[in-house]
């Protein structure tokens, strides 16, 4: 897959938020967690559980394998 062509695929969820003109306390509100919690998933700090996740994204009209702070990046052995 060229470089370009992956770009275009990745996405920030912080970039999703400022594309739909929410703040990180109002997604936290939508969704029902505190604004640390929010924050922490945003940033990549944490890793939201599944139900989170796929809220944020319905919130956000993203696709969740497009997540950039989600993808796995582990080494295959």
């Amino acid at each position: 897959m060229p470089i370009r062509e992956l770009q275009t695929i990745e996405m920030k969820l912080v970039d999703a938020r400022k594309q739909k003109q929410l703040s990180q306390e109002k997604i936290s509100r939508i969704i029902n967690v505190s604004l640390k919690h929010y924050q922490n998933i945003e940033y990549g700090i944490t890793i939201p559980t599944v139900t989170i996740a796929l809220h944020i994204c319905e919130v956000l009209g993203i696709d969740p394998r497009e997540v950039d702070e989600w993808k796995d990046r582990r080494q295959p052995f």
